[in-house]
């Protein structure tokens, strides 16, 4: 099993990913902008980032630890305190640590910690 705390630098990268995913109608919600799966612009392009950066894991796994993560952050705040976790992430893009993430986003790293890899 992975520790959590090799998986955050992976958790950064996704969120680095995420922030430049955004289009032109960025979200207010996570369920904004739907697609026929149910699934708003916000949580596929989280998705999709993620599994992404997680390219040595298989997609199926990746995709399940992705999915949990979502759904943890999702329970814990609302998308607006998401976005300022995103806009935290995205201001100081190059020296975004582990323990910044902690001090400041509990939340994220408690989710990242609570999914299996």
């Amino acid at each position: 099993m992975v520790k959590p705390w090799k998986i955050l630098p992976t958790v950064i990268s996704v969120v680095l990913i995420a922030s430049a995913c955004a289009n032109s109608g960025v979200p207010e919600a996570w369920d904004e902008q739907a697609d026929e799966t149910g699934r708003g612009l916000a949580e596929r392009n989280f998705l999709d980032s993620c599994v992404e950066a997680n390219s040595d894991l298989a997609q199926v796994k990746a995709l399940s630890y992705c999915t949990c993560v979502l759904v943890k952050v999702k329970a814990a705040v609302s998308y607006e305190k998401f976005t300022e976790f995103d806009d935290f992430v995205d201001t100081h893009r190059s020296d975004v640590t582990a323990d910044m993430l902690g001090e400041n986003f509990s939340w994220f790293t408690e989710a990242v910690e609570a999914c299996p890899v």
